[in-house]
Parts: structure tokens; sequence; C-alpha cells
């Protein structure tokens, strides 16, 4: 998944204050919301990026693994 995650986060945290303060603005976030999104759901995206996190979590932890390894065949 390619999505702008630094443009989601401000999007996200814009629909959240505007609706916390019932405020007129709530309405246009969340159309800029759902146009950024596309197709997708908010759910969706979300599900999407934990599955990326938990990917990039495993990735890290083989890595971290790794490092006795690598550092013996220098050493």
């Amino acid at each position: 998944m390619t999505i702008d995650k630094q443009k989601l986060q401000k999007l996200l945290w814009a629909e959240a204050a505007s609706y916390r303060a019932d405020c007129a603005n709530w309405k246009r976030n969340t159309e800029a919301l759902q146009d950024f999104l596309g197709e997708k759901t908010v759910e969706e995206v979300a599900l999407e990026l934990l599955a990326e996190n938990e990917r990039l979590t495993q990735q890290l932890g083989e890595l971290i693994d790794s490092l006795p390894n690598k550092v013996a065949a220098h050493g």
C-alpha cells in the first residue's frame, strides 16, 4: 500500500478535532479525508497500516536477532 501517511495523519487529526468541537468544519474535513482515501474506508486503511506495522516490527526483530552473528563475523 502506498499512502502519504503524513497527509493522512493531518486529515485524521483535523476531522477528529472538528468533530470533537462540533465544528462546522467537520463536514469539510470529512469530505477531504474521503477524497484522499478514494474507494477505501478509514477502517480498511487502518487495517492495512496495522498489517504493515506488524510486518515492519517482525523485520526489525529479525534484524536485531541477526546482529550478534554479524558482529561475530566482523570480530
